[in-house]
């Protein structure tokens, strides 16, 4: 093992789909630190469509075994998921940190990147991004990614891999997809129930309109667009001032556009009490798409459009929801 940094090996693994509900495939993949070849799955992640990265194992890339101290870190005495036909060693890293066998002036633990991930057919490579704090109980890591029409790759950047021990378990898991119509007052419900406790992350993107007429621009009161980013259907486009954080055009004095507006509301106790989801977000112009951090109530998650009439309203919004990363 020459160092964890370099980029010139590559892992295998085994492949497993695991249905989990009408929503959602999640998508199984094994990656054996032993093999120099890519792991690529089945599921392509569809462009700009959000995807869950969860990775859990532990293993070793030296031949032997691990020397323990108070800083170099304490290793575990076998991987978690052994590579088959392998005599056991003890381990010291897994999917995002090197916990033993780290050399002064280090401290364990310290971020790795020895796991790489490609999302655009293998031309580009990267340890995806993390702000977890090191995991010693079960060595699991999640990773929001962000589709580009590719099924995901993994690999180990490691080399030689021949005195590697140790596998990892991957889950890719689709973001759940819901549709809000602002011409409707129902409110739409997800089929994932939100675990007591569990974080999540809610993101919205589209434009609408709450009113009959195009809106009209002003320098004070904002400057709408042509059409909704996803229209209602059957009904006549007309210009748009509202995203689902903001208030960008139409914006009456004195107030000055944009300002933060909130019909969009989300309930997670079956519908007992409604809110808009807080947010410290900027106004987003170009795409007009913000995230929002919930955490679940044992209940599905509903969202609905508070507004009265909404039968002159126009334009939808996507909405993606998956557990926190």
């Amino acid at each position: 093992m020459r160092g964890l940094s370099q980029l010139a090996a590559r892992c295998a693994g085994l492949l497993v789909l695991a249905a989990t509900s009408a929503w959602a495939q999640q998508e199984e993949l094994w990656l054996e630190s032993r093999s120099a070849a890519p792991v690529p799955g089945q599921l392509v992640l569809k462009k700009g469509r959000p995807y869950l990265l969860t990775m859990q194992g532990t293993f070793t890339v030296w031949g032997n075994n691990v020397v323990p101290g108070a800083q170099s870190g304490q290793p575990e005495p076998a991987p978690m998921f052994p590579s088959p036909g392998v005599p056991n060693r003890n381990v010291a890293v897994d999917p995002e940190f090197v916990f033993a066998g780290v050399k002064a002036p280090g401290t364990a633990p310290l971020r790795s990147n020895a796991i790489q991930i490609s999302l655009d057919g293998g031309k580009t490579w990267k340890h995806p991004a993390s702000t977890a704090s090191f995991n010693s109980t079960d060595h699991k890591y999640a990773y929001e990614l962000m589709g580009e029409d590719n099924a995901l790759q993994v690999r180990i950047a490691d080399k030689p891999v021949t005195d590697n021990f140790g596998r990892l378990k991957l889950f890719v898991l689709p973001a759940e997809e819901l549709w809000l119509e602002t011409r409707s007052a129902a409110p739409v419900p997800s089929q994932l129930v939100l675990k007591k406790g569990t974080p999540y992350r809610v993101t919205m993107q589209g434009t609408f309109n709450v009113w009959g007429n195009n809106i009209v621009p002003g320098a004070q009161s904002g400057q709408p667009e042509p059409a909704p980013m996803f229209p209602s259907p059957g009904v006549p486009n007309r210009n748009v001032g509202f995203d689902p954080e903001f208030a960008f055009a139409g914006v009456k004095a004195p107030g000055t556009a944009p300002v933060r507006h909130g019909p969009i509301q989300v309930s997670l106790d079956g519908g007992k009490t409604w809110k808009h989801p807080a947010s410290t977000a900027s106004f987003n112009a170009t795409d007009h798409r913000y995230t929002y951090e919930l955490v679940g109530e044992d209940n599905a998650l509903q969202v609905r459009f508070s507004d009265n009439p909404v039968s002159d309203n126009s334009g939808r919004v996507q909405i993606f929801l998956l557990p926190g990363a």
